[in-house]
C-alpha cells in the first residue's frame, strides 16, 4: 500500500506494542515484559488479547480489513478493553467512531498511566504536534516497545528525521517486519533509490510472507518503476493471500483496464 496513504491513516493514531510473550494474572491479563520497557495492555480475557495481537499486527502491516475483524471480536470479549477500542477508533469514520472514542476514553479509569496518554491520542483538540510530542514521550516510557517505536519514526515532522529514525529502528528491531516497507517507499519515493527501495521490500516480503501487503507493496514497486507484468504478478499474489484486500483489487484492476480488449480478454 503506498506510503502516504498509510501515513494519512496512521499519523494520527496510537502506538503499542505487542510482545511475543503474555503474562496473565487472575483479574486481568496484561502485555507486558517485566524485564523490559513496554506498555502494559489491560484486558480480562486471554483469548480478546489474542485477538488485539493479531488485529495490531494486521494493523501495522496496513491490512486494515483484517485489523478490523480481529479487533472488533476482541472488543466482543471484553468491551472494555482500552488498546482494542483505541485501535477501532482509528479504523472507523463518523458517529461510530465518535462512539468508541468515548469508550476508549471512559475505559481508562483504572488503567495504566501508558494506556492513558495512548487514548489521549483520540482527543480532537489535538494539533499534529500535540500527537507527535505524545509519540515522543511513549517512545521516552516504552523504549523496548517496537510498535511504539514504528509510530515515532512516521511521526517526525520532517523527512529527513523520518529516514533517519528508521534506520535506527531497524538496528534496533531488524526482524520486526512493517518498517522494512515504511523504508522502501522512503527509498522509493523520497531518495529515488530503486535499488534499495526493491531490496527493503524484499527483506520485508521474507519476513512476513503469509501477509497480503508485502505482495501488494512489491506490485507497487513494479508498476511505479514501469514493469506493469511484475505489477500484476504480485498483485495477484496479494489476493491469494486475501481475497479482499481492497488495495490490491483496485491496483489489479487499473491494470486490466489499461490492457488492449483483446488482451484483457485473456487474463
Amino acid at each position: 500500500m503506498k506510503l502516504t496513504i498509510w501515513i494519512n491513516l496512521t499519523a494520527c493514531l496510537l502506538l503499542l506494542y505487542a510482545p511475543a510473550g503474555f503474562a496473565q494474572t487472575a483479574k486481568t491479563v496484561s502485555l507486558k515484559d517485566t524485564k523490559s520497557k513496554t506498555m502494559t495492555w489491560t484486558t480480562r480475557s486471554a483469548e480478546a488479547k489474542t485477538l488485539a495481537a493479531n488485529g495490531v499486527k494486521h494493523f501495522r502491516n496496513i491490512e486494515m480489513e483484517q485489523a478490523y475483524h480481529d479487533l472488533s471480536a476482541a472488543l466482543k470479549l471484553d468491551p472494555g478493553f482500552t488498546v482494542a477500542l483505541v485501535f477501532m477508533a482509528n479504523l472507523t469514520r463518523g458517529e461510530i467512531r465518535k462512539s468508541y472514542v468515548a469508550r476508549a476514553i471512559k475505559s481508562t479509569a483504572n488503567k495504566t498511566a501508558g494506556e492513558k496518554l495512548f487514548a489521549s491520542t483520540l482527543d480532537e483538540k489535538n494539533t499534529q504536534e500535540t500527537n507527535r510530542d505524545i509519540w515522543a514521550k511513549l517512545y521516552s516510557m516504552y523504549p523496548d516497545g517496537a510498535m511504539i517505536a514504528n509510530y515515532y519514526v512516521v511521526t517526525r515532522a520532517t523527512p529527513e528525521e523520518r529516514f533517519a529514525a528508521a534506520k535506527e529502528y531497524i538496528q534496533k528491531f531488524p526482524k520486526e517486519p512493517a518498517m522494512y516497507n515504511v523504508i522502501a517507499y522512503y527509498y522509493l519515493q523520497d531518495k529515488k533509490d530503486n535499488d534499495k527501495a526493491k531490496e527493503s521490500f524484499e527483506k520485508y516480503l521474507s519476513l512476513y510472507p503469509d501477509g497480503y501487503n508485502p505482495y501488494d507493496s512489491m506490485g507497487e514497486f513494479y508498476v511505479t518503476t514501469g514493469d506493469a507484468v511484475n505489477g500484476e504478478k504480485y498483485y495477484r499474489l496479494a489476493l491469494e493471500k486475501y481475497p479482499f484486500a481492497t488495495s490490491s483489487l483496485n491496483a489489479l484492476q487499473k491494470i486490466v483496464d489499461a490492457k488492449p480488449k483483446d488482451e484483457a480478454k485473456t487474463q
